[in-house]
């Protein structure tokens, strides 16, 4: 169509072409290549980028919720000299202007040569063209996947145009542009959110599956886990390394005698009494067996260890006065500077030695395996 044009308007053509087919590359060059976190530059600078090229004074962006009862100005670019109005047009109701949002659901677009020359039945719509001094200002729908999610907009402040097809269709694109944007982001922002929640959900699987559910303690899994961290430590740092094993003392005779759930109590008191005397950093209290407990002490000192084990015993003593019945327990203790051989089933078996030596001893006491005598003062 160029060849029916005179030379003059045919250049003004194609020079007007080749600036619209430059502005609408590198809009969609920013705006493939941003991340969520850069949609707010991005997509106020494609904004400007539209504005400046068509000598617009306000070009934005409004979302709709989900049930199109309402908008929110998202993205804004102003003129020199043009008042913003992005802060004063969040969650506006559908009932304040009705025929805007009626035109938008039904046509995707609304074109406004000259805002006085609005009907009445504009409403709400015409009064706000008014209120921020806009003459002609044009509409033009963001769809996902078939849905309207929103528009792009422009203004004409204190000045109006006639608005042609060539300014429709470089509203259109850019819409596009932005819809996709929006939609990629979107859908990256929720991958991203699911991922950080299996992630957490994950994390407690991992803590349940260490933690044992009536006392809320450390599991024999989860004692593993750590024993095996723990000697590998104090293996290459040449450190003491002190297992407590707590047994209470005829608890299954306290089961035939209470029932279980009181058994259950007991359990839980004598949980929370370790706790409280065992909660120095890199110190792990595990409940080891059925009424079994295991406390991992690196790097600790043998007399405070003693010290803290005759505490314990005493606490679990005054549980009669709330539990009803006798409660007691026998500890056993073993500490050592671990060789590069040994092996965690070592160390069991070695604080196993010294509970067994509580138990016959009668009970109720704190015996330390006589290998590790040397090393322990149990006055």
């Amino acid at each position: 169509m160029l060849e029916n044009m005179p030379k003059q308007h045919a250049n003004h053509a194609s020079s007007t072409e080749e600036g619209f087919g430059l502005m609408i590359s590198v809009i969609s060059m920013q705006l493939i290549n941003s991340t969520p976190d850069q949609s707010q530059t991005h997509i106020e600078h494609a904004l400007a980028l539209l504005g400046r090229g068509g000598s617009k004074d306000r070009c934005y962006v409004f979302e709709f919720s989900a049930d199109h009862t309402s908008m929110s100005n998202t993205y804004e670019w102003t003129n020199d000299g043009i008042q913003a109005h992005k802060p004063d047009l969040q969650n506006i109701p559908a009932e304040t202007m009705p025929y805007f949002f009626e035109r938008m659901l039904k046509d995707g677009q609304i074109l406004v040569d000259d805002a006085k020359l609005l009907s009445t039945e504009a409403g709400g719509f015409r009064d706000e063209l008014v209120r921020e001094n806009i003459r002609s200002m044009m509409a033009v729908g963001m769809y996902m996947e078939g849905k309207l999610v929103g528009f792009v907009g422009c203004d004409l402040v204190n000045r109006q145009t006639q608005w042609v097809e060539g300014d429709i269709r470089q509203m259109r694109l850019v819409a596009d542009m932005i819809a996709n944007t929006i939609a990629r982001h979107k859908t990256e922002e929720q991958l991203r959110a699911t991922e950080a929640q299996l992630l957490e959900a994950n994390a407690k699987l991992a803590q349940l599956a260490r933690q044992d559910s009536l006392t809320g303690l450390v599991n024999r899994r989860g004692l593993d886990e750590c024993l095996e961290h723990e000697l590998r430590r104090a293996i290459r740092a040449k450190h003491p390394l002190t297992l407590l094993m707590v047994d209470v003392d005829f608890f299954k005779r306290l089961n035939d005698e209470h029932g279980h759930l009181h058994g259950d109590e007991v359990l839980k008191a004598v949980a929370d009494i370790l706790q409280s005397h065992f909660k120095r950093t890199g110190e792990y209290v595990a409940r080891f067996g059925g009424d079994e407990f295991m406390v991992v002490c690196p790097q600790s000192e043998p007399d405070e260890l003693i010290t803290q084990a005759k505490k314990v015993l005493a606490r679990v003593r005054l549980l009669e006065t709330r539990l009803g019945s006798p409660v007691t327990v026998s500890i056993g203790v073993h500490s050592d500077v671990p060789k590069a051989t040994t092996t965690t089933d070592d160390l069991m078996r070695e604080v196993d030695v010294a509970v067994y030596f509580a138990k016959q001893c009668g009970r109720n006491r704190i015996e330390v395996n006589p290998k590790a005598q040397s090393q322990l003062a149990t006055s």
